[in-house]
């Protein structure tokens, strides 16, 4: 793998330094899936999106992301915002 560099909401990118590091090797991978089906499918763009998300969905499954974990992430993602606009 290579690393390249995105820009993120800072709340985002926030939230994603602050994972633990098995988290993020998981959001890394739902990430580059994504960004890999994004450039290389030739499909109209709003099939491309959901097969891209379930695909992601079924990747992210095998690797141990469990909706429990996604709603904890999501909370969290949450409540940084709330705190942020406080």
């Amino acid at each position: 793998m290579k690393q390249a560099f995105i820009t993120l909401d800072s709340e985002i990118a926030n939230a994603y330094l602050g994972a633990p590091i098995a988290q993020r090797k998981q959001l890394d991978y739902i990430v580059n899936s994504w960004l890999k089906n994004i450039f290389y499918r030739k499909e109209s763009s709003k099939k491309k999106l959901f097969e891209t998300m379930a695909e992601i969905g079924r990747e992210a499954k095998a690797n141990g992301l469990t909706p429990e974990i996604l709603d904890h992430l999501l909370k969290e993602i949450k409540q940084e915002r709330k705190n942020a606009k406080n």
